[in-house]
């Protein structure tokens, strides 16, 4: 079988991307394979395979370069495609396919209660045998008894990057105020309406409308420099009750996403946590007697920066937007730049790729990132097509930008 791993990642891996990306499959793994700078550029794919092959026998040739290709953009499909060939050669070796869930029999053994699979594409993970020993026991009366999760349990595997879920669920919501007397004597909670402490999702198209007040938005930018007609923004919206990330990408619609300005969204589609509009009819203004109280607490909720320690609780897939300081950068190459990033409680690594290296950010300075990527495998974050970013300069690093992008601040 160790011919069939070499085969996957060579025809489902190397053979679909394009030169700049086996460029940089060849960069992060020029260490793990001894490549020189000379090899980087005379290796073809085939070498790299061969090499692969060498350094990672079996199946881990296969799961490095889906590690890779998951911190890669564009590379969703490919890393699909390397995660169902893996998973055919491994059912071939063991010579049979998965045991289909079965019913437990009167006296059957608990290893009959069911199979543990784990879907590679997904990263869900089903009940194993012991997992559903552990939620019910029968008694001799007939009853059930609960049982305490195993520490094996507590360290299943979380969604993959792909996931649609929402994000945060393990991070405590605000909290009441303390109970005030009635003039009976007795107490009585105040009625508070509840803050979100994330954006709202939505998912599909949606027919709206939408009524909302603007919060903020950011500059126009080309988010694709192959196309240099493809331009966008972001912004952030709210309605009375809760607010929304906003990916707009028709740049004319700027002049209506202006701060406090009360707009309608009608046709746009939830994706990813993100409404994205994509019309000019999709958005017009209110009349001038519409009024809409928006909270300042949902205001400072949707402006505010999450803390790094959070981020460590969010799951793999979760979009972040937040300013935070630099405190070291590695240029990896031409195309990588990781900034270490820190904050009162705690350190994480950003990486950014491609248009956004261009960006003038030194150690000291702060950067506003928007559309930030956590990654599925090392926490860090990452910059995707449509992330943004933006410097707050230090007083010592003021200078003038050197890319348009930069869209550089100073801080005090």
């Amino acid at each position: 079988m160790e011919g069939e791993y070499k085969k996957i990642i060579l025809l489902k891996g190397l053979e679909p991307i394009n030169d700049y990306q086996f460029s940089i499959v060849k960069s992060v793994l020029a260490r793990d394979l001894g490549l020189t700078a000379n090899m980087q550029k005379e290796y073809n794919k085939v070498k790299i395979a061969d090499l692969m092959e060498k350094k990672f026998p079996g199946v881990a040739c296969v799961n490095k370069l889906i590690d890779l290709f998951k911190e890669m953009q564009d590379c969703e499909d490919i890393v699909i495609n390397l995660r169902n060939g893996k998973r055919k050669v491994m059912r071939q070796s063991r010579g049979k396919e998965t045991i289909p869930m079965k019913k437990i029999k009167p006296g059957a053994s608990s290893t009959e209660e069911s199979t543990s699979t784990a879907d590679g594409a997904s990263g869900s993970v089903h009940d194993t045998p012991e997992s559903k020993k552990q939620k019910s026991k029968t008694t001799p009366k007939g009853g059930k008894k609960k049982v305490q999760p195993t520490q094996q349990q507590s360290q299943l595997p979380e969604p993959s990057a792909t996931s649609t879920q929402s994000s945060g669920s393990s991070l405590q919501g605000p909290q009441q105020p303390p109970a005030t007397p009635c003039s009976s004597g007795s107490t009585k909670k105040p009625r508070l309406k509840a803050i979100p402490r994330e954006a709202a999702r939505e998912e599909g198209v949606q027919k709206g409308p939408k009524k909302v007040m603007v919060l903020k938005a950011t500059e126009p930018f080309v988010y694709d420099t192959m196309e240099p007609g493809k331009k966008m923004f972001h912004a952030t919206v709210a309605t009375e009750s809760q607010f929304f990330q906003v990916k707009v990408f028709q740049v004319n619609l700027k002049e209506k996403f202006v701060s406090k300005n009360i707009i309608t969204i009608s046709d746009y589609v939830g994706r990813n946590g993100f409404l994205e509009v994509y019309d000019a009819s999709s958005v017009s203004e209110v009349s001038a007697d519409q009024k809409m109280e928006v909270s300042s607490a949902l205001i400072q909720k949707a402006n505010a920066t999450p803390k790094i320690r959070d981020l460590y609780l969010q799951k793999p897939g979760t979009f972040v937007n937040g300013i935070y300081e630099v405190h070291k950068k590695n240029v990896l190459n031409e195309q990588i730049i990781s900034y270490e990033i820190q904050d009162n409680t705690g350190k994480m690594e950003v990486w950014v790729y491609g248009r956004l290296t261009e960006v003038d950010c030194e150690e000291g300075d702060k950067l506003r990132l928007t559309c930030f990527e956590l990654s599925d495998n090392v926490k860090k974050l990452r910059s995707v097509i449509h992330s943004f970013m933006k410097v707050i300069k230090s007083r010592k690093n003021k200078k003038q930008p050197l890319d348009p992008d930069s869209h550089m601040e100073t801080s005090p």
